[in-house]
């Protein structure tokens, strides 16, 4: 009996010009990072049942909506990672570097999901024999970054998708497109950014300033898109987004008063931003290569704040729990 592992498997991603429609075999090449999983995958018809007088077993049974959804695991490497932004900020403006959005500020992330619909591909070797399972009309909704102490930047995509119609999952004659694949020419993962690669500042009231001592820092960005039907397909049509939602947190050795002393103030005086402008700026930066990035998170308020730690011999830590209004990646990739 043959069990089949990750090592006969392959991951990999497009982005579609029209909802639902797969582009072509050469541009399903990017991979989203270092170590990357498959960590769910499910498939949904809605069955739903019809009943029969003078009986009590169901009589017919007939299907729905198809829908589906998809999470992916991965660690951020230095070199590709970054074209996942594509998928909730639309195409980069600039190369060196690529900015998601080209500007900070309202208005600037996109209203729709034309263009940044993603098709998956995924692959199993079953000897002789492969499986394909190719994921039409993906849609981010929640793109996630964390990292803390002694760990990598891992990074989480959860997507929904509205069509899978291929007619043949399991093929002969032919085997999986590798990772290492050059023909068509994959991503191949650069450099892993960790804990160690990583700095932020935070406003306290003048300007951006270094935190030191930071545990663990997360950041979501959910685009809560939903999938739309219409009469005559299974399948989804297209997809919209809803309110676009950037949030985290992080915690860091409790060092003054200044962020505790703006949550007492949202009470007290109506403050409502800790800062107009940038607020907290994350940066990863490969000293090796010279490679970067850069997340600027604009006009942010503290949802709440937690103190740990207050105990004989103990440090003390402070969390901070953030919502921002919009924000900007800035990704260097030139060595």
């Amino acid at each position: 009996m043959v069990i089949y592992t990750g090592a006969s498997t392959s991951l990999m991603y497009g982005y579609e010009s029209t909802f639902g429609t797969a582009p072509a075999a050469s541009a399903l090449t990017n991979t989203f990072g270092l170590n990357q999983k498959v960590t769910s995958l499910s498939l949904n018809t809605n069955r739903f049942q019809l009943n029969k007088l003078g009986q009590v077993e169901p009589t017919k049974y007939a299907y729905g909506q198809q829908s589906g959804s998809c999470s992916v695991g991965f660690v951020f490497d230095d070199s590709h990672s970054h074209k996942i932004f594509k998928s909730v900020y639309g195409t980069a403006s600039g190369t060196a570097p690529f900015l998601y959005p080209a500007a900070l500020g309202q208005t600037n992330a996109p209203t729709g999901v034309t263009g940044n619909s993603i098709t998956t591909q995924i692959q199993l070797q079953t000897g002789a024999d492969k499986l394909t399972r190719t994921l039409n009309g993906c849609i981010v909704n929640s793109l996630g970054l964390s990292t803390s102490i002694g760990e990598p930047v891992n990074g989480t995509v959860d997507m929904s998708f509205g069509k899978e119609t291929t007619a043949a999952v399991k093929t002969s004659i032919s085997s999986i497109t590798e990772q290492t694949s050059t023909s068509p020419a994959v991503d191949q993962g650069g450099i892993p950014y960790t804990f160690a690669h990583g700095l932020v500042k935070v406003h306290n009231g003048s300007a951006l300033t270094a935190v030191a001592e930071v545990q663990e820092f997360d950041i979501t960005f959910a685009q809560n898109a939903e999938l739309l039907y219409g009469l005559n397909s299974h399948t989804a049509v297209d997809a919209y987004r809803r309110i676009f939602d950037i949030s985290g947190r992080f915690r860091a050795a409790f060092k003054d008063e200044k962020l505790i002393q703006y949550v007492i103030d949202q009470s007290r005086l109506g403050t409502e931003l800790l800062t107009s402008g940038v607020g907290i700026e994350l940066t990863f930066t490969n000293a090796a290569g010279n490679k970067s990035l850069k997340i600027e998170l604009n006009e942010l308020s503290v949802a709440d704040h937690s103190v740990s730690g207050i105990e004989p011999a103990e440090p003390v830590f402070e969390e901070i729990s953030w919502s921002c209004k919009s924000a900007r990646i800035s990704v260097d990739t030139t060595a």
